[in-house]
């Protein structure tokens, strides 16, 4: 069955510390991975304070349902479209929404990718912001991995 990959990415509004950001990131991925669990929805968050970068894979109706939801939410601003693609296999289906919030922990990924400030969406296409959550994904496995 032929399903949608949807990119994009958003600003983030909502202004707090270090430990607030963390809150604010907990809560979007509690609620998301509930409805994205109900509505058969996986992908991926890429978060650094500023930009909110998300891939979402699943049946189309849900997926472009999901996006614009979070068009609408106050949380985000200038949400825009960077990719939308039909795939026959999805990249995080593991995930019903995996996330990395960056932290020295993933800097050796964003380097690798060529970001070794903050990230500026407007500078990255789909095939950058899905490989860097690709090699965030799979750094998160292999640490996981080590430490059981």
């Amino acid at each position: 069955m032929a399903m949608t990959q949807l990119i994009y990415y958003s600003k983030n509004t909502l202004h707090a510390d270090d430990r607030g950001q963390l809150t604010n990131l907990r809560e979007i991925l509690e609620i998301a991975r509930r409805k994205n669990g109900e509505n058969g929805v996986t992908g991926y968050l890429i978060f650094d304070k500023a930009y909110f970068l998300r891939i979402l894979e699943g049946e189309r109706t849900a997926v472009e349902e999901t996006y614009r939801r979070i068009a609408g939410d106050r949380r985000h601003a200038d949400v825009t479209l960077v990719d939308q693609r039909t795939i026959v296999q999805r990249n995080f289906s593991d995930w019903n929404m995996g996330s990395a919030m960056r932290s020295v922990d993933h800097e050796e990924v964003y380097l690798a990718h060529g970001i070794s400030g903050a990230i500026d969406p407007t500078k990255l296409d789909g095939a950058k912001i899905l490989s860097l959550a690709t090699d965030l994904r799979d750094l998160e496995a292999r640490r996981n991995r080590s430490a059981a």
